[in-house]
């Protein structure tokens, strides 16, 4: 008999009675249910690793149990599926017997079809979060989103479709959902609130996946930090690798992003702070690490000097930045988008503080060079 995949199960409860389901064996159970579904361990035949409150649409509930997953694949159930008693010994052997990133489904005598994706697979992109069926959010995913990307780098690829004797489902199969915008449109030059805002009512591309989740968590075992600062903590989808430390805060320009971060809020966050990354409203020296992931470059050329000299302000011992840097081709498509600007951090950074650290990231998976930087700020 195979070992048991390292499988992290997402429910998105519906409301009214659900099936008990037998998901002891799995790695953990993160459920994510509106404030007015009622819920009891007993419903998921295990104790949930996390339960999450969110008053979201389930594509955007599904999202949030994603980015909160650790096992190397996830399954997103709505709570009414039927699951036999052998069913992760069978879908153990279906995720071992072949080298893709999704598996679909579908379930004896039919019905509504099940997808279990590799969860690197979603570093292409996240659910669409206005989607309210998570059935249909996770079929919107693998036809529309997760294929639109050629420049594959992951050692998995595309997906398969299967049926399986040991899921049924109650509800009827689900239509083919339509494709839908998923980056802001900008008419005319770069409004930061207004792009960010615009986009993060909507589909967010980056907040079910951190591709540079190694990074970080290397980052965080060096430098065991007690105070954190995030810059652009976006839908919130960083907080979690930040628990060990006494106190978290995160800021962005975006309040529909922040609403999101809400739902992933772990006990030490003290707060989530709209604002500019070039005006922190926060006491000098009042973080033992400064961080961002893909924020400052974002910043535009005229202010991104001042940005640096608040980042430093505020910073006790570390800065931390994950950002792009170059083009890795020729065409320079991607410092050409309006949101996107080229910084040298070094020497933004090197007059008061020095470089320990420098290099690019493992998963490179846009058409630009991302690079992690970690300073240690000098003292007078």
């Amino acid at each position: 008999m195979r070992s048991a995949p390292s499988l992290s199960v997402v429910i998105v409860a519906l409301p009214g009675p659900r099936q008990p389901m037998p998901l002891a064996c799995v790695r953990e159970v993160i459920a994510v249910v509106p404030p007015s579904v009622s819920y009891d361990a007993a419903d998921f035949g295990a104790t949930p690793t996390r339960w999450v409150h969110a008053d979201a649409p389930a594509g955007q509930r599904a999202n949030i149990g994603i980015s909160l997953a650790s096992g190397d694949w996830v399954m997103v159930l709505n709570g009414s599926e039927h699951l036999a008693g052998d069913w992760i010994d069978q879908l153990g052997e279906m995720l071992a017997g072949g080298a893709v990133c999704a598996h679909r489904i579908l379930p004896t005598r039919g019905g509504s079809p099940l997808l279990v994706a590799w969860r690197a697979a979603f570093a292409y992109g996240a659910l669409d979060g206005r989607i309210d069926d998570c059935v249909a959010a996770m079929e919107h995913w693998l036809s529309d989103i997760f294929p639109s990307h050629g420049h594959r780098v992951l050692p998995r690829e595309g997906s398969a479709t299967h049926q399986a004797d040991w899921l049924m489902t109650d509800r009827a199969r689900l239509g083919a959902t339509s494709t839908v915008d998923r980056i802001p449109r900008t008419d005319g030059d770069y409004d930061p609130r207004r792009f960010w805002e615009d986009g993060g009512r909507g589909w967010v591309k980056w907040e079910a996946y951190q591709p540079d989740e190694p990074e970080i968590r290397a980052i965080v075992a060096r430098t065991h930090p007690d105070r954190v600062l995030e810059l652009g903590c976006g839908g919130g989808r960083n907080g979690r690798y930040f628990e060990s430390a006494t106190r978290y805060a995160g800021l962005d320009i975006s309040l529909p992003l922040l609403d999101r971060a809400r739902d992933r809020r772990a006990e030490n966050c003290i707060g989530l702070v709209c604002g500019d990354a070039v005006q922190l409203p926060f006491a000098d020296a009042s973080f033992d690490l400064v961080f961002a992931v893909s924020t400052l470059q974002h910043i535009v050329r005229e202010r991104i000097v001042t940005c640096a000299a608040d980042i430093l302000r505020v910073a006790r011992r570390y800065i931390c930045m994950i950002e792009f840097t170059e083009e890795l081709q020729n065409e320079e498509t991607w410092f050409s988008q309006p949101h996107m600007f080229r910084h040298d951090y070094p020497a933004l950074f090197s007059s008061h503080a020095a470089l320990l650290l420098r290099r690019p990231t493992t998963l490179q998976i846009q058409p630009a060079l991302k690079e992690v930087f970690l300073f240690e700020k000098r003292w007078p």
